[in-house]
């Protein structure tokens, strides 16, 4: 009997052994799955912004070098073949370290102009299969060709091609962008990627670009599952193979890269998916063992079997708290070296909200009433959080620029003061402001941000303390190097220096690249400058950077005037009032939103109701006659906005509705005839007045 029962327990324990091993394996390959499935997100994001890098200088090109005077395609030799329009490429080009050369070829795919030599080659690249994309497929989408190694360098390169048409309409020419491939290689090899791990870029016919590690010849066309996933329509997928184009068994996911015609693939061995788990296999391989001795004793067998398994299970509980711990600090890691500059920026703002809230608290304790310049500049800080909000919007291309024409020494002035509350005892800020400076017409919350950012670049370089200098000057377009510019055109110069610690060649040649930072993790994150460089070429301007190790650095912004003069400013007690007690229902979840709403529309003459989501909205509505107009969030919980706003206009045909969003969503189409009205939070009373009593009138 006792044999019996000791073989029955060994054989429980050998079960149970394999059960919690395999079941723990399949945990493993399905958080590898997860894990390799969101790196994968990131690295096409990333491939997408690089390639879109790329696609905006190439428009910005278009517009340089005035093809609007191309009226047919026999005009696209004479018009781009000067020595201007090369010297243009040769800028254009410059600035961009994964550029190798900028080409513009006409409608016969002789070559115009060359961005590095001049004069321009003769060379024809009718036999290509960017041109003949170009040639016989319309449209603007750029197109990444098929890799080419340089026979001089030994390195390759695609071509990202974009079809020009003259103003009849017929193909004139290609302006194309070639693109070294060790960029990419680079960019992913910095990830620092663990052991086993591996990145790779792919055009969507199976040709491989760049893989980290480079184990795997680029340049060849290789038939994957990944291949299949895009050519089958899907955007992205997972996959396990046992014989992947490294020959290792790995787990690879595809992710396509937003508006290019390539892919992604990052991947792990199944080797270093598992690691892990065979270390768990070897304590559970430990463990069984010392049961299966002590099953000699059956009455002692069963206790240990059950003391066994509750270890194995704290085992595993502990093992998967440790790797969501892990997981989790990575998250954070990667947040905040992207969060870190613009919490920066942010908290310098809510301090000064929450500075003068303490002032006027205290004025008022006191029993004084002259609190007006306490409240103007917590408003104030209000607003310039609000923009702050709406830049970053701006530069995830959810919100519009809004361009108006401001007076830069007003601007200088307003920041210089709160530069100096900000800076530090040790450092100076100086600022000159020039007089007879023209009016320029610009989004002014990129304006003040570029200032801001060139400030706030300049107070790092100079930790131990020195000088900051802001000076404001009128020039010419003689001054400023922009290609077409008048000479005796007017411009604004808004120039930021420091006596600070300057930067090498080397650094000075990449400041303008996206997500290239020399900061420490958490000070900033490598998107100032590019914004700065962005703000400037889409004013019509240029941004024109010295720097000298050891001897600090200078950042000037041209941007050229305007004729047209600032609008007048309307005062916000000139908000308009209810006329006749309409009745208003405002929908919003969160309940400090929905009753200030509330309070400023009941001050306004309003009859208000309040729904704190859809479904009580939808009730409301379904019960109550004569409410004339709906104030609902866009990004509620449950039922969402737009789809409350669709059941809305079901119930009662005619609905008029206004969105309100602080995330810069310009809202949804309308079914009624109004068409749909955007609030943007945070709004003030006279902003909610007038929409609202727009939206009464329409």
């Amino acid at each position: 009997m006792a044999k019996i029962s000791g073989c029955v327990a060994a054989v429980s324990i050998s079960a149970l052994a394999v059960v919690l091993t395999m079941g723990f394996r399949g945990h493993e390959l399905a958080s590898a799955t997860r894990e390799i499935a969101a790196l994968d997100v990131v690295l096409a994001e990333t491939t997408s912004q690089a390639f879109s890098t790329v696609s905006m200088v190439l428009d910005r090109i278009v517009e340089d070098v005035g093809t609007d005077q191309i009226a047919t395609p026999a005009d696209f030799r004479p018009r781009l073949s000067d020595f201007d329009v090369h010297d243009c490429l040769k800028m254009r080009g410059a600035g961009i370290a994964r550029f190798a050369t900028l080409l513009l070829f006409d409608a016969n795919g002789d070559l115009v102009s060359h961005s590095k030599l001049w004069p321009t080659p003769v060379v024809n690249i009718a036999d290509r299969d960017y041109y003949r994309h170009a040639r016989d497929v319309s449209g603007p989408g750029p197109y990444v060709s098929e890799p080419i190694r340089n026979k001089v360098t030994g390195r390759w390169v695609v071509q990202v091609a974009k079809r020009y048409d003259s103003k009849d309409g017929r193909f004139a020419g290609v302006l194309v962008g070639a693109i070294e491939l060790e960029y990419f290689q680079d960019l992913y090899a910095n990830m620092r990627l663990p052991e086993g791990y591996a990145a790779a870029l792919w055009r969507r016919d199976g040709t491989l670009l760049a893989r980290s590690p480079a184990d795997v010849e680029v340049g060849n066309r290789y038939v994957t599952p990944a291949l299949s996933i895009i050519q089958s329509g899907a955007t992205q997928g997972t996959y396990h193979t046992d014989r992947a184009t490294d020959g290792q068994a790995r787990i690879t996911a595809v992710h396509a890269a937003r508006d290019f015609p390539v892919f992604v693939t990052s991947s792990m061995t199944r080797s270093a998916a598992l690691a892990d788990w065979r270390s768990m296999v070897a304590i559970v391989a430990v463990a069984a063992g010392m049961a299966l001795v002590a099953t000699l004793a059956i009455s002692v067998a069963a206790v240990r079997r059950l003391s066994l398994v509750e270890r194995l299970q704290a085992a595993l509980r502990a093992q998967e708290e440790s790797e969501a711990q892990v997981r989790q600090l990575q998250k954070m890691d990667a947040l905040g070296q992207l969060t870190g500059g613009i919490a920066h920026d942010f908290n310098n703002m809510l301090a000064v909200v929450k500075g003068n809230i303490d002032l006027l608290r205290r004025r008022l304790d006191q029993g004084r009433r002259d609190v007006g310049n306490y409240l103007d500049a917590a408003d104030d800080g209000v607003v310039r959080a609000a923009d702050l909000t709406r830049r970053l919007l701006a530069f995830s291309r959810r919100e519009p620029l809004r361009a108006e024409v401001v007076e830069p020494n007003a601007f200088v002035e307003n920041l210089a003061e709160l530069f100096r509350r900000t800076f530090g005892h040790d450092l100076t800020l100086e600022t000159r402001l020039g007089s007879d400076l023209p009016f320029v017409k610009v989004d002014p919350g990129q304006f003040e941000n570029a200032i801001l950012n060139l400030a706030i670049n300049a107070r790092d370089a100079t930790p131990e303390g020195g000088v900051v200098s802001i000076r404001t000057r009128p020039a010419t377009g003689a001054d400023t190097g922009i290609p077409g510019a008048a000479p005796d055109a007017r411009f604004a110069v808004v120039e930021v220096a420091d006596t600070g610690s300057g930067m090498s060649p080397d650094v000075l040649a990449r400041i303008f690249e996206p997500f290239f930072t020399t900061k420490p993790v958490g000070k900033g994150t490598g998107l100032g400058l590019p914004q700065v460089f962005a703000f400037a070429d889409a004013a019509g301007g240029r941004v024109e950077v010295d720097s000298e190790v050891g001897l600090g650095t200078k950042v000037r912004i041209y941007i050229p005037s305007t004729d047209e003069r600032p609008a007048g400013h309307v005062e916000e007690d000139a908000a308009p009032v209810a006329t006749c007690g309409q009745t208003i229902l405002v929908v919003d979840d969160e309940e400090a939103m929905r009753m200030l709403s509330c309070e400023m529309l009941c001050n306004l003459g309003y009859e208000v109701l309040t729904a704190a989501d859809g479904e009580e909205a939808l009730a409301v509505l379904g019960r109550t006659r004569g409410i004339e107009l709906v104030i609902t969030d866009l990004g509620m919980p449950g039922m969402g906005g737009v789809r409350f706003a669709q059941e809305a206009v079901k119930l009662r045909p005619g609905m008029r509705i206004i969105f309100a969003t602080g995330s810069g969503h310009e809202g949804p189409a309308a079914d009624n005839d109004v068409g749909p009205t955007v609030l943007a939070k945070p709004y003030s009373t006279g902003e909610l007045a007038r929409i609202v009593q727009a939206a009464l009138a329409a």
